[in-house]
């Protein structure tokens, strides 16, 4: 994915642990991403019958595939109604070995390889990324790897997506790097290793992003048909739980985990949101106050009424998707471009 020296390696038992996919992820994060491809997928318009065809981009241990071919709540497999045709492409030959092994079946391939360089051949349907993969790009070179897809596309004659994965630039995780769109990133949320792992990282808001997505169609001559902006993990994203960056914020994270795991050990006084206030644009920050006027009343109801507090977790995290408006306000914000060539 990256040409620097950085290397995951000391950070695959955290990708394998089981204790990664908590409750945070489970009953939120993955169904968010789940519904991003979901309704990708369904712009494409593929005809019955044909193949879905993916190259997931910086695809790690391939939580991309998962995403695309295993249930989340109630939702039926992105890929159901088609044969999966799925490449994932990652720089670090440590994540593709282990990606091959956990996905030995039908369909999908894992290879060595950096997003800035020549793709894989294939006319694909679907241009995926998750996990920020492309906030290790420079704004520059995220535009031209954008662009380069856009141009693949072009020359496919059909229509395909695009689905754009980075870091929020206005996180409550890191308000102290708000005025910074690259900076040192510390991957702090590891488990099962002692390696810190440090990257300058780009983060974007939709403002920002959305330039990038321009610059690239016109460097292209494309012209998206759509682009939608999704936030996730706005006042849970991981770093609430480890305080790296913002360490007066509560840990809203682990908070929601252990409403769900033990309701008796969490005071709700502690999982109030006070919006910041400064720092950053004012859409930014009224958004802040929005939700926060959302979030907070649901924890008035649940401590007014001493009821319901075992089901309160999903409903606040619901509350965050509900509100959230693609402004790149947490922790990844996505970017779905539809690209119709045909």
């Amino acid at each position: 994915m990256t040409r620097d020296n950085a290397s995951y390696q000391g950070a695959l038992g955290h990708y394998l642990s089981p204790r990664r996919r908590d409750p945070v992820k489970t009953l939120m994060e993955e169904e968010v991403s789940h519904k991003i491809f979901a309704s990708a997928v369904r712009r494409l318009r593929l005809p019955a019958g044909r193949p879905l065809r993916v190259l997931d981009i910086g695809s790690g241990v391939g939580d991309g595939f998962d995403l695309l071919t295993e249930t989340h709540g109630d939702l039926a497999p992105v890929a159901a109604a088609h044969r999966l045709d799925y490449v994932g492409l990652d720089g670090d030959p440590d994540m593709v070995e282990t990606a091959t092994a956990l996905h030995s079946v039908p369909g999908a391939t894992f290879r060595v390889g950096d997003m800035r360089d020549r793709l894989p051949d294939g006319d694909f349907d679907l241009y995926l990324s998750c996990g920020v993969p492309y906030s290790h790009l420079t704004t520059g070179e995220v535009t031209e790897v954008i662009a380069n897809i856009m141009r693949r596309i072009l020359d496919a004659g059909r229509r395909a997506a695009i689905i754009v994965d980075v870091l929020g630039r206005f996180s409550i995780e890191w308000m102290s790097n708000w005025h910074s769109p690259r900076w040192n990133y510390a991957m702090t949320f590891f488990e099962d290793t002692t390696e810190r792992l440090e990257q300058q990282m780009t983060f974007f808001d939709r403002t920002s992003l959305g330039e990038a997505i321009a610059a690239a169609a016109r460097s292209a001559g494309a012209q998206p048909a759509e682009l939608n902006f999704t936030d996730r993990s706005i006042l849970v994203g991981r770093h609430t739980a480890t305080g790296a960056f913002n360490p007066s914020i509560p840990p809203y994270r682990t908070l929601i985990n252990d409403l769900v795991r033990d309701p008796s050990s969490v005071s709700l006084r502690e999982l109030y949101f006070e919006p910041p206030r400064a720092g950053a644009p004012p859409e930014i920050l009224h958004f802040f106050r929005t939700l926060a006027g959302s979030w907070n009343e649901m924890l008035d109801q649940a401590a007014n009424s001493g009821k319901g507090i075992r089901a309160l977790a999903s409903a606040l995290l619901r509350c965050e998707t509900r509100e959230q408006r693609g402004l790149g306000v947490g922790h990844s914000l996505t970017a779905t471009v539809i690209i119709d060539a045909s």
